[in-house]
């Protein structure tokens, strides 16, 4: 999540999906997951895809009461990007059919939590308005992302804000945090990703809303300015930027952050998991979905 665009949320998202493919694994052999919460030509991932699904994000949304269509769909509109090691990381986004209700995934549970029983590790690649939310519930209105996921039971979750260097940036980071305090949130699940994706490096007045953030959050992690993390206009899905030691750091504080899982209920069997594949609908053209089907 982050309070403005422009600041490398979702190059941050691609790298930190690759660092836990390479570094994470469980016992179904489940992908990691990139969900992806804006519509088509307000986010870049869908000129990131190396593997197009047939139908994206805006189809699945249908689906999202119904667990047993879910599972039928969910990896028809999963597409992916490649890892060096032949793997796919999954890419839900909105992709395929246009839907013409759809305008955008909500970043909360409500919309994403049917996908986590298929994959091991699901980033979520949020929006600027999380901020504006955190304000909203100190104000009494509704919760905000961040709280919603944090009281989900039976996941780990660890809080990303990703800002940029800049007084402004660092300023808007300072008062969401503080809106999050006040909101009770526990801030230990909530780290802060400095950003330097111009190479201006740190202002004074940067320096200083850094110090009094530090005690706040369950940590910082600056992210030095390299143009080796994009190419091509994409980010690098390689190993060197991922053994990066700031992205190995981030990695590390996000993994200490996230909160342990409460025990699910009992008699609740596990679902039919969908292994790490790149499956046909990866690779075939879109097509349109018949009405009806």
């Amino acid at each position: 999540m982050s309070a403005a665009g422009g600041v490398g949320r979702s190059t941050l998202s691609a790298l930190l999906a690759y660092a836990l493919h390479e570094h994470t694994v469980d016992g179904w052999g489940r992908a990691v997951a990139i969900c992806d919460t804006r519509p088509r030509g307000a986010s870049p991932w869908p000129g990131w895809l190396d593997h197009h699904a047939q139908c994206g994000t805006g189809w699945l949304a249908g689906y999202a009461d119904d667990a047993r269509k879910f599972a039928r769909e969910v990896r028809r509109s999963t597409s992916a990007v490649d890892a060096p090691d032949g793997r796919p990381i999954w890419v839900l986004t909105d992709s395929g059919p246009l839907s013409p209700a759809f305008s955008g995934a909500a970043p909360g549970p409500a919309f994403w939590a049917p996908v986590l029983p298929y994959v091991r590790a699901a980033v979520i690649d949020g929006d600027g308005l999380e901020g504006f939310r955190l304000a909203r519930q100190h104000a009494g209105g509704e919760s905000s992302t961040a709280s919603d996921w944090i009281r989900l039971p039976s996941v780990r979750t660890a809080a990303l804000w990703v800002t940029d260097m800049s007084p402004a940036g660092m300023a808007r980071t300072l008062a969401a945090m503080t809106a999050a305090e006040s909101c009770g949130l526990p801030t230990e699940q909530i780290v802060v990703a400095v950003n330097d994706p111009r190479g201006h490096g740190w202002a004074a007045r940067s320096r200083s809303r850094r110090t009094l953030l530090a005690d706040r959050v369950g940590a910082i992690v600056e992210i030095g300015h390299d143009a080796d993390l994009r190419r091509d206009g994409r980010p690098s899905i390689t190993s060197g930027p991922a053994t990066r030691r700031d992205i190995t750091a981030l990695v590390n504080a996000l993994v200490t952050a996230a909160g342990r899982p409460e025990p699910g209920p009992a008699g609740v069997s596990e679902p039919a998991l969908a292994p790490a594949e790149r499956t046909s609908w990866h690779v075939v053209p879109a097509q349109p979905v018949p009405a009806g089907s």
